[in-house]
């Protein structure tokens, strides 16, 4: 609800980046909207991936501190891609084409570009394993790297919307990770049991 009121409405005008080295090396590359789409995916597997409840809630949390940072810059400083730059006509058709002007006409604008929460939502997806699962955790970054590189071939984000997110995803993993202590139900039932008492 967040991301598609901030990405539809605006206060103020809306910023063109400048294309770095990076976004200018990377060619588009329309297929790859299919690597794209899986960030929908990630958060499913990932969540289903960890059977720990304390560990889910500290997922959830650092990925809301994500969204609610992330909201705030949208709203004062929106940033906005150039697709226009990038047309779909010379793409061949048939599913992959049709799915990419869907995307692009009905369910996302080209605005809330810096931090990417494409990519922040992925890579979020991985480090909750560092402590859990190594293997779960190269699993997930790798998948986070490949949608990574996806939102810059398909020409929906900036190379600074990438680094902008890991660094914010970051941020957030240690602070919710290492900063706040979290106490579990039971523990919480037993410090009221003992208040009543």
């Amino acid at each position: 609800f967040l991301y598609q009121i901030t990405n539809r409405m605006h206060l103020v005008e809306l910023n063109v980046l400048p294309m770095t080295l990076v976004d200018r090396a990377l060619p588009f590359i329309p297929e790859t909207i299919w690597i794209y789409f899986t960030e929908y995916l990630i958060f499913i597997v990932s969540w289903v991936a960890l059977d720990d409840p304390m560990e889910r809630t500290k997922y959830w949390y650092s990925y809301m501190g994500i969204l609610m940072v992330s909201t705030v810059i949208f709203v004062l400083w929106p940033t906005t891609f150039p697709r226009e730059s990038f047309p779909l006509d010379g793409f061949p058709g048939g599913i992959s084409k049709s799915a990419f002007e869907y995307f692009r006409a009905q369910m996302d604008t080209p605005a809330n570009c810096l931090p990417s929460l494409h990519v922040s939502s992925c890579f979020i997806a991985s480090f909750v394993f560092w402590k859990v699962s190594k293997p779960k955790f190269w699993f997930f970054l790798v998948w986070a790297i490949a949608v990574a590189i996806s939102t810059m071939t398909t020409k929906q984000h900036y190379f600074i919307d990438v680094w902008t997110a890991i660094l914010l995803t970051v941020a957030s993993y240690y602070y919710f990770y290492f900063c706040v202590s979290y106490s579990s139900a039971r523990d919480r039932a037993q410090s009221f049991k003992a208040l009543v008492e």
